[in-house]
C-alpha cells in the first residue's frame, strides 16, 4: 500500500496494536511511523491514534451495539480497526463516511493478525455504525445530557439511539461513556469536585493538547528558536512563559534540526513551571531522583552551570540509557545512578543541596497528553503508587543536607499521591518546612495537570 491510499490508517492501526500489546505510550510508537507520509496524512495518523486511545470507552459502546462478541474480545487488529473506523465516523467532521469505512477496511487487508473474513466483517459493522449517526452539529443540544448526543471537538454527534445512561439514574456511568473515562475515576472526581467541575475536568482531559516546548540555554534567543523552527518547516509562536513556545503541530519534529541541536525541548508549560521551582544556584549539588527522560534535569543543568554537579537517577537501565542520551546533548557534566527496586536501599556517598523527586504516578493530570493511561491505571494502583512514592521521598530526605531544598512533584491530581503523601512524609521526618505547594488542574490551567511541594530542611 503506497502512502495516500489508506497508509495513514494502516499505520494508525499498527501503532494502536503495538501500544496495547507492549504497554508503550502512543507517543513512543508514533514517531517512527511518520516517514514517507505527506503532512495531511501525518496529521490524520496522529489524530486517529490519539483520538482512538482517548475515546475507547465511547467507541466500544457504539460498536458493541452491532456485535455478539464485544470488541474487547476480538482479535487485536480487528478490534483496533473497528475503533479507528468508528472514531473517524463519529468524531471527525471532514472525513467522508465512505472514506472512513473503505480505507480502514483496505488498511486491515494488509495487516498481520487479520484473517480473510476480517475485512468483510469490519466493513459490515462500520456501515452499521455509520447508519446510527443521525447528524453532527456545532450547536449545543437543548438538553446537554441528552443520552443520544456525544460531544466531539467541533460540536456534537447525534446518534439514532440512546448511547448514554440517563444522568438522573447513574451520573457516573453517564459521564464515563460520554467523556470516555474509567467509571472508578469519574466516581472519585464527582465525590471530590462535584458535577460541574468534573464535567469541565473530563472535557479538558479529552482536548487535543497544545504542542509546547521550552527554549533551552543553548538557543541564542526565543526568536532565534522560532526562526530556526520555521526553517525546519514548523510554525511556532511565543508561549505564556518567557522561555516557552507553542508549536502548530508535532508532525516533522523528529527531523527538526532545532530539536537536534538542543535549542528546544518538548515540554508542557506545567512541567516547565514545576522544573523551575527547585531553583538551584550556580555551583549547587543536585540529585534528580526520577530523572528520565531528562526534561527537568536539563533545566537543572542550565541553572547550576559548569561549577555544579548533577546526579541523575532512575529505576531501570533502559531509563538511564535514555537519560544519558538526552543529557549528553547539553555538553554538560553529569553522573547517573541506578535506583534500587526498593528505594529504601538507595545509599549514595554524599548528600545534596537540592533534590528533585518527580515521582512515578497514575498520570491522571495528563490524560489529554497520554490518553491510554486512563485505561491502564486501576483503582488499586493509587495505593500501590503511594507506597512507592513514600519510599522515594524517604530516600530523598536521607540525601538532603541541612539547609537544602527538595521538590516533590507528580503529574497526578489525586490527593493520595500529592498532599497526602507530603503530609505523611512530614509525620515520618521532623523539622521540615513546606515553603510552597500548588495543584494544577487541566481545566483551570489549559495545559497539563500536576502537583508540586517545595520542602525546606532548616540548618541545625
Amino acid at each position: 500500500m503506497k502512502p495516500g491510499d489508506g497508509e495513514a490508517r494502516k499505520r494508525a492501526i499498527e501503532a494502536l496494536v503495538l501500544a496495547a500489546e507492549t504497554g508503550a505510550f502512543v507517543d513512543e510508537v508514533l514517531p517512527s511511523r511518520f516517514a514517507g507520509l505527506d503532512p495531511r496524512d501525518r496529521r490524520l495518523l496522529h489524530e486517529v491514534v490519539y483520538g482512538v486511545s482517548r475515546h475507547v470507552n465511547t467507541l466500544d459502546t457504539l460498536i458493541n451495539f452491532h456485535l455478539k462478541l464485544p470488541v474487547s474480545r476480538q482479535k487485536p487488529a480487528v478490534a483496533w480497526a473497528l475503533r479507528a473506523g468508528a472514531y473517524q465516523l463519529v468524531y471527525l467532521t471532514r472525513v467522508p463516511a465512505h472514506a472512513a469505512v473503505n480505507q480502514t477496511v483496505e488498511a486491515l487487508k494488509s495487516l498481520p493478525g487479520a484473517d480473510s473474513k476480517a475485512p468483510g466483517f469490519v466493513n459490515a459493522v462500520l456501515h452499521k455504525v455509520s447508519k446510527d449517526i443521525r447528524r453532527k452539529s456545532a450547536e449545543e443540544p437543548v438538553d446537554r445530557d441528552d443520552p443520544t448526543v456525544i460531544p466531539i471537538r467541533d460540536g456534537f454527534c447525534h446518534i439514532n439511539r440512546p448511547v448514554l445512561e440517563l444522568i438522573r439514574l447513574d451520573r457516573t456511568a453517564h459521564f464515563s461513556i460520554k467523556y470516555s473515562q474509567p467509571a472508578w475515576l469519574v466516581a472519585r472526581w464527582l465525590e471530590r469536585f462535584g458535577e460541574e467541575e468534573t464535567r469541565r475536568l473530563c472535557e479538558a482531559q479529552n482536548r487535543t493538547p497544545a504542542v509546547t516546548a521550552r527554549v533551552t540555554a543553548a538557543a541564542p534567543s526565543r526568536d532565534a528558536a522560532i526562526e530556526s523552527l520555521k526553517a525546519d518547516g514548523i510554525e511556532a509562536a511565543p508561549g505564556s512563559l518567557a522561555d516557552s513556545l507553542v508549536l502548530a503541530e508535532a508532525a516533522g519534529l523528529e527531523a527538526s534540526s532545532t530539536l537536534a541541536k538542543g535549542w528546544i525541548q518538548i515540554q508542557d508549560e506545567t512541567a516547565i513551571r514545576i522544573g523551575a521551582v527547585l531553583n538551584p544556584p550556580a555551583g549547587a549539588r543536585v540529585l534528580d531522583l526520577c530523572a528520565a527522560p531528562g526534561g527537568k534535569a536539563i533545566q537543572l543543568l542550565e541553572r547550576i552551570g559548569p561549577g555544579g554537579r548533577l546526579t541523575a537517577a532512575d529505576r531501570t537501565e533502559e531509563k538511564l540509557a535514555l537519560l544519558r542520551e538526552n543529557l549528553s546533548r547539553t555538553g554538560a557534566q553529569f553522573t547517573t545512578e541506578l535506583v534500587p527496586e526498593d528505594p529504601a536501599e538507595l545509599a549514595l556517598p554524599e548528600r545534596f543541596t537540592h533534590v528533585l523527586v518527580d515521582a512515578p504516578c497514575s498520570n491522571t493530570g495528563v490524560l489529554a497528553r497520554r490518553p491510554e493511561a486512563r485505561w491502564r491505571v486501576k483503582r488499586d494502583d493509587i495505593g500501590t503508587l503511594a507506597q512507592l512514592q513514600a519510599k522515594l521521598l524517604d530516600a530523598a530526605f536521607r540525601h538532603l543536607e541541612p539547609g537544602g531544598r527538595l521538590v516533590y512533584a507528580t503529574c497526578s491530581i489525586e490527593p493520595e499521591e500529592n498532599e497526602n503523601a507530603v503530609a505523611q512524609a512530614f509525620a515520618r521526618h521532623s523539622g521540615l518546612i513546606e515553603s510552597d505547594t500548588k495543584l494544577f488542574l487541566p481545566h483551570r490551567t489549559g495545559g497539563d495537570g500536576g502537583y508540586y511541594s517545595l520542602i525546606l530542611r532548616p540548618r541545625g
